[in-house]
């Protein structure tokens, strides 16, 4: 049977060279457990107010009285938080699964969920 040897740097001790590979390894499989936790409990979270949000609609705030008119149709805003959340989702899914940990996804995701969660805190669609 042929031996695998670890080669290891000759100006360092044994130690200093096992401590570091260990933090190398620690700090990569740390990353990588908080990034796809991150992302789980954030679907999660997004998966229920969305479910929430459809399945036990509330009284949607009733529009500004505008004096020329311009009202915006609540079909028109009420789609933009659950896309939005799920699309950002997905670039951070899509990302991840190609071997590159982008946070700036997973934080929108975060912002589009957190639109979602303040429309139940305040009783309102959106």
């Amino acid at each position: 049977m042929e031996s695998i040897a670890i080669e290891r740097p000759m100006n360092q001790s044994g130690a200093e060279w096992l401590e570091r590979e260990t933090e190398s390894l620690h700090d990569g499989t740390g990353q990588l457990i908080c990034y796809w936790g991150a992302l789980v409990l954030l679907t999660a979270a997004s998966a229920y107010l969305i479910h929430s949000q459809f399945a036990h609609p509330g009284r949607c705030a009733q529009p500004a009285s505008d004096p020329l008119g311009i009202v915006t149709p609540s079909w028109l805003i009420l789609p933009v938080p659950p896309l939005g959340a799920v699309g950002f989702l997905g670039r951070a899914f899509w990302q991840a699964m190609r071997g590159r940990r982008r946070w700036k996804w997973i934080l929108a995701a975060a912002a589009f969920t957190g639109l979602l969660a303040s429309g139940e805190l305040l009783g309102t669609c959106a």
